[in-house]
């Protein structure tokens, strides 16, 4: 079956894309929550996940290419996954939100959308692409260092709140 990416457009598709973040970020924290005892509600006011999405949907999408793109996949006419990148400065961009629903995991979509993010990237005329993931997503770590990612320190841009830096994976790659 065939995977379509299509490009996430504010505000079309908020109320997808404030789904598939919530559920990514539980996803993430879950596991974050269980190997630290850091969790959603420690980083967010309330834990309230939702809250926070509709203000930080902008800014994750990006303007749009040649700054940002940020897909939605679909395969079968559902929404099975998303992920983009932004300017974060000249030369650099960051691969954001990278997240397969469970049905879409284990097919190589998700080397498939990271080989095109980074195609993107370097058409748009990235020299190096930053990201942050975090420890517990080992496959996906496993996933950036075959292609070519190496750890760095903490980036001055990520998003990632500063307690949780000394638990966290940054990565970088050269584009090109």
């Amino acid at each position: 079956m065939a995977v379509h990416y299509r490009l996430a457009r504010l505000p079309d598709d908020a109320a997808l894309l404030i789904d598939l973040n919530a559920e990514y970020l539980h996803f993430v924290f879950d596991g974050v929550a269980e190997r630290f005892g850091v969790g959603l509600a420690d980083l967010f006011p309330g834990g309230d996940i939702r809250a926070y999405l509709p203000e930080a949907l902008p800014k994750i999408l990006g303007p749009g290419p040649p700054s940002s793109i940020f897909y939605l996949i679909e395969r079968g006419g559902a929404v099975i996954g998303m992920g983009g990148i932004r300017r974060v400065r000249d030369g650099v961009c960051e691969m954001k939100r990278v997240y397969l629903r469970d049905a879409a995991k284990g097919l190589g979509l998700g080397r498939a959308l990271v080989e095109r993010l980074m195609a993107d990237a370097a058409g748009f005329g990235y020299r190096q692409m930053l990201l942050d993931t975090a420890p517990t997503l080992t496959t996906a770590i496993a996933l950036y260092q075959r292609l070519g990612f190496a750890p760095i320190p903490p980036y001055p841009e990520v998003e990632v709140p500063a307690i949780m830096h000394p638990n966290w994976v940054f990565m970088a790659r050269a584009l090109g």
